[in-house]
C-alpha cells in the first residue's frame, strides 16, 4: 500500500505470450521497470495502443526483444479501465530461438520446448518471478 490510497492493482510480472496490446481510458497507473529496477509511470492516453513484447517473442528473438516487466497501480480516485488483446501460440506449438537470429555458430539462450510446457511452469512459479529462467 503506497502513499495517497495508491495500492497495487495488478502485481509485477511479464506477459506470457508474444505481444500483449493494451488501450485504456485516461486514468494513469501503468509502471513498466526500467533496466536498474526503478518503476516508471507510463502516460495514460486512451487514443494509443500500447504495446508489450511478451516472454514467447523473448525467446523467438533470442533475447533481442526483451518481455516488459510491468505492474498497474490504482487509486480510489478514478477508476482505471484496461482493454488487452493477448497473441499466443496453441499449447502445442514449440518455442525455441528463430535460427535467423541466433545465427551460424551462435549460441541459443533458451531450449526448445511447448507452449503447454511453459504454461505448466509459470503456474507454479509466483507472478512476479522470472518465468524463462526455467528454460534457458
Amino acid at each position: 500500500h503506497g502513499g495517497g490510497g495508491r495500492v497495487t492493482g495488478f502485481g509485477e510480472h511479464t506477459d506470457p505470450q508474444i505481444i500483449s496490446v493494451l488501450r485504456s481510458n485516461a486514468t494513469s497507473g501503468l509502471e513498466i521497470a526500467l533496466r536498474d529496477g526503478a518503476w516508471v509511470s507510463v502516460p495514460p492516453d486512451q487514443t494509443s495502443f500500447f504495446v508489450n513484447v511478451g516472454d514467447a517473442l523473448q525467446v523467438l528473438t533470442n533475447g533481442r526483444f526483451r518481455s516488459v516487466r510491468h505492474r498497474v497501480m490504482v487509486n480510489s480516485v478514478r477508476p482505471r479501465v484496461s482493454v488487452i488483446f493477448f497473441g499466443g501460440p496453441s499449447p502445442r506449438e514449440t518455442l525455441s530461438p528463430l535460427p535467423q537470429l541466433v545465427g551460424e555458430g551462435g549460441r541459443s539462450r533458451y531450449r526448445e520446448f511447448t507452449w503447454r510446457e511453459y504454461k505448466a511452469s509459470a503456474y507454479r512459479t509466483k507472478l512476479a518471478a522470472n518465468r524463462l529462467c526455467h528454460f534457458e
